[in-house]
């Protein structure tokens, strides 16, 4: 299996000129989290995230509106490939604490997105998906890796050995 076998392909996606608000519509309209940001060919520039928004409109003081996404976008986004496997995906997320994946072809050009959420429902109806290394425990080590707090409470609160990246043996 291959990540373009479980992608979602009709993704949304803004422009970094274009308002905190827009990218917002999008999210309500999309009902999704993330937007990816592209220039005028389509190549992935960034990722802006519904706390992104939040954060953003907050410290920046101004409402949504007036505030570009070019503001509080993410700019260094990991991406895949279609032909990438959903373990190696799986991976990258858990390495980087990301929970999206913009999946972009050989010129960087945005043809779809893969998400941890995407990856837990294959896993879930899928026998065969482990051959290629994922399993339940990588994605619960990825999922507690993107939930961990930037204090890293949950790894010394439970356990762990440092404040990043240590959790209990699932």
């Amino acid at each position: 299996m291959k990540i373009e076998d479980i992608m979602t392909r009709d993704v949304r996606s803004c422009a970094p000129e274009e308002s905190l608000g827009s990218a917002a519509q999008i999210m309500w309209e999309a009902d999704c989290g993330a937007v990816p940001v592209v220039d005028a060919e389509r190549r992935v520039i960034g990722i802006i995230t519904d706390r992104d928004i939040c954060m953003a409109s907050h410290l920046q003081g101004v409402p949504l509106r007036d505030a570009s996404v070019g503001t509080a976008m993410a700019r260094d986004i990991k991406c895949c490939t279609p032909q990438d496997t959903p373990a190696t995906v799986q991976a990258m997320m858990q390495q980087n604490k990301i929970r999206r994946v913009p999946v972009v072809d050989a010129e960087r050009r945005l043809i779809g997105i893969i998400t941890l959420a995407d990856l837990v429902y294959v896993l879930s109806t899928s026998q065969t998906l482990g051959g290629d290394g994922m399993t339940w425990t990588a994605v619960a080590h990825t999922l507690a890796a993107v939930c961990e707090p930037r204090g890293g409470r949950y790894a010394t609160r439970y356990g762990g050995s440092s404040g990043r990246g240590a959790y209990p043996t699932l």
